[in-house]
């Protein structure tokens, strides 16, 4: 709103004047509730370069049970508040010009100068959007601050500010008959400035319940009028518990904030501080994390570094393609290369990811219900906090939230292929100085979601959330009772039995030796059942797996033949079509079906009902067929496959399927992996040796790391992030192995240098 201008010209300025609710709505609707105003406060009071700060609730109606436990308070029209300091106190400049004025900039300002640190304390200044004061309002309605400055200890100001006679919708004055709409400049302030000092001077004070020496200097804020229902006994010990974590409470490399500035809260003139014991839970929960991520950077140079379980671990961009949304983010959609980069900066991590299911590991498992003091509640009521300059960026952490998105991608995606945002425990920490563009929303809860710099700062966490996704599937792998299962694939349990018969024969009777007898025969019926479904299930797996290599070009020539229909369809309509453009279009469209029928023709044998009989198949034959789904990829991405012969042409003996299904999972996974490496000489390389009865298949992709070899024939273990299945490479093992062949990872007898595998024909085809 404008000064108002009665006779207006034709041409002229006109100047904002805010009305005086601005001040409420900064305060009391921009901040969400009372907690979030007190511990703004006392973020002001770390600012100033306090030693200490301590709130008081004053007046305040207390409620008890019947043992006199405290369960309840209540504000009542005689309580206030007070929140004293012994910081750097107030100038009467700083007072006047900052203070008074919403949306100073002077301390904006004076991190543009590159004065970030504080004088006294050397601390890492918070503020800078000048509204944070205005929080008291949320809390009352008169305000009175009585501070001295530590560069003029001999005078104290006083500043009144008495809002409790204005209607808080339109600011009018209550007892305003017409009802005046005030505007800020004419709301006014009483202030006192004395040599005597009425609050500010050296005194004992008790903080928690140590006596200190207050100094000559520092602010105290005294709210009168306290709004009703606002604060209760849950958020006055929340604040109390957010106080303990405002600095990060993690023992590795911790930089505790909290070891200089000390906070206390009295409740009706009793302490209830309370020293949080997280940082001693924390520590002893930590070695129940399967997963352990610490020293973690994210450089300049687009790089993480951190330690998994003590063990160094770099990964760049690049190993990040596997995952769907980095490459939305950051990839070119078609050739799937790298068109950008983040444009947040650096950042550190530690995070400590657990098992929260009842088959952990003994070592890994998390013993309790809900209880507030066992284990698995104190790692489910804590998530992954942020701190910028080593103090926390309020609410991240809370157990209700999930900034990172973790919970969120589980609901959208396949919630398997995400960690669940209750087992992860950690922080993520910024600075202002090299993340200038990751900002704090107005009310003060979390950053503002504007920006690449605050997307890419997301999807960058997301991502390596990915990656450990993996890493926590191999230690869930482990949990498979490898011993359990071996043992059935030898055969070893029934033979057992049969043994155990042989010893019973002569010791029981003919009834209980018949009915054990039967017992034995409903096993063996039930294991051969079962193991024919799960045959049954490999199969229709692997046809699915067929099907999606061969689904791209389908659909393709599909979406042409349909295109070609169309053009036919508008030259029937037309009585004097050209015949040529019509014989032309029918040879494309056959051509089209052709193509289609040539491709179903391909996958055809993977179908259960043409396995009956085995026959003569040429590898290379094969292979050239599997070829044909991946062209169009192969072209796209530019990759020189080549296939050669050593010695003998290799013909197998077996059905179609078992050589299909494996030669295509192997073309796919290298035509993937190859799509996310940032190189121009992209290989495939098959050998195909007739005197070993081998194939050899290799790219020069990434490759497999060392940590990930004994895993990759395990089921659904990807490193593909959401888009794996993880059961490619386990159903071509359990396909070839059925038929009495073998594939193995070739670590020792690499022909290129990223993933190369060897199948093994020589087993079954000795004779």
């Amino acid at each position: 709103m404008s000064k108002s201008i009665s006779s207006p010209q034709k041409k002229g300025k006109l100047s904002p004047r805010p009305y005086a609710r601005l001040l409420t709505m900064i305060g009391d609707q921009l901040i969400k509730n009372e907690k979030i105003a007190l511990f703004e406060l006392i973020k002001n009071s770390y600012d100033a370069d306090a030693d200490w700060v301590q709130v008081r609730l004053i007046n305040f109606k207390e409620e008890k049970d019947e043992s006199g436990e405290l369960i309840e308070i209540e504000a009542t029209p005689k309580s206030y508040i007070e929140i004293e300091d012994d910081g750097n106190g107030m100038t009467w400049n700083i007072l006047s010009d900052a203070w008074m004025n919403p949306a100073s900039p002077i301390k904006l300002l004076e991190k543009k100068k590159g004065n970030r640190i504080s004088n006294r304390k050397k601390r890492i200044i918070q503020g800078e959007k000048g509204i944070g004061r205005y929080a008291v309002f949320k809390i009352g309605s008169t305000i009175e601050i009585f501070t001295k400055s530590i560069n003029n200890i001999s005078k104290e100001i006083y500043l009144k500010t008495d809002l409790f006679d204005y209607d808080e919708e339109v600011f009018t004055k209550k007892n305003d008959k017409e009802k005046k709409v005030q505007f800020l400049d004419q709301i006014e302030y009483d202030y006192e400035i004395n040599d005597k000092a009425k609050e500010i001077y050296e005194k004992p004070i008790l903080i928690q319940n140590v006596k200190k020496k207050r100094p000559p200097f520092g602010t105290l804020i005294r709210i009168t009028n306290i709004k009703q229902g606002g604060l209760n006994l849950k958020r006055i010990d929340e604040i109390i518990d957010d106080v303990n974590k405002l600095g990060s409470p993690f023992s590795e490399k911790r930089e505790d904030i909290t070891k200089d500035f000390s906070f206390d809260l009295l409740l009706n003139g009793t302490s209830r501080y309370q020293k949080d014991e997280f940082k001693t839970r924390l520590d002893a929960v930590l070695d129940k994390a399967p997963l352990r991520i610490t020293e973690g950077e994210f450089d300049e140079k687009f790089i993480f570094h951190f330690k998994q379980n003590g063990r160094n671990i770099d990964i760049n961009l690049d190993r990040l393609k596997g995952i769907t949304f980095f490459r939305e983010r950051f990839c070119n959609k078609k050739t799937k290369e790298i068109i950008r980069k983040p444009e947040c900066g650096p950042f550190g991590f530690q995070f400590y990811i657990f098992d929260l299911s009842k088959d952990a590991l003994p070592k890994y498992l998390i013993e309790g219900s809900d209880n507030a003091t066992d284990d698995r509640a104190f790692i489910k009521s804590h998530r992954i906090y942020l701190y910028r300059d080593k103090v926390r960026v309020y609410p991240y952490g809370d157990p209700s939230d999930d900034w990172v998105g973790l919970d969120m991608k589980r609901g959208t995606l396949r919630a398997g292929d995400f960690l669940s945002n209750d087992q992860v425990l950690g922080y993520i920490a910024i600075s202002n100085e090299t993340n200038p563009d990751l900002k704090d929303k107005t009310n003060r809860e979390g950053l503002l979601e504007i920006g690449n710099a605050y997307e890419d700062f997301i999807v960058l966490i997301q991502s390596l959330f990915g990656y450990l996704h993996g890493e926590f599937k191999k230690y869930r792998a482990q949990l498979d009772d490898k011993t359990i299962r071996q043992k059935v694939k030898d055969d070893v349990i029934p033979n057992q039995l049969e043994l155990f018969k042989e010893y019973l024969s002569d010791k029981i009777d003919a009834k209980k030796k018949k009915e054990f007898e039967q017992i034995v025969y409903n096993y063996n019926a039930e294991r051969k059942y079962l193991k024919e479904k799960v045959e049954t299930a490999e199969d229709l797996a692997a046809v699915g797996l067929t099907v999606e290599a061969a689904s791209h070009d389908l659909m393709t020539m599909i979406h042409r033949a349909k295109e070609t229909m169309d053009l036919l369809i508008k030259l029937g309509y037309n009585k004097d079509f050209d015949q040529k453009v019509l014989v032309e279009n029918l040879e494309k469209l056959r051509g089209s079906i052709t193509f289609i029928e040539d491709q179903i023709k391909g996958i055809q044998p993977v179908f259960r009902s043409s396995r009956r009989r085995k026959k003569d198949h040429r590898i290379l034959d094969i292979f050239n067929n599997v070829r044909k789904y991946y062209e169009v990829l192969i072209s796209n991405y530019d990759i020189d496959l080549k296939i050669e012969e050593v010695g003998p042409p290799l013909v197998i003996k077996t059905n179609e399927a078992v050589l299909l299904q494996p030669f295509i999972n192997l073309l796919d996974n290298a035509v993937y992996w190859l799509s996310t490496v940032d190189r121009k000489d992209r290989k495939i390389l098959i050998r195909i040796d007739g005197n070993k009865y081998e194939v050899t298949f290799a790219d020069n992709g990434p490759g497999i790391t060392e940590e990930d070899e004994s895993y990759i024939f395990e089921p659904f273990f990807s490193t593909k992030g959401e888009k794996g299945r993880g059961l490619g490479l386990y159903i071509a093992k359990q396909l070839l192995e059925r038929n009495d062949y073998n594939i193995s990872y070739a670590k020792n007898r690499k022909i290129l240098s990223g993933a190369n595998f060897i199948i093994d024909f020589s087993i079954s085809e000795e004779d």
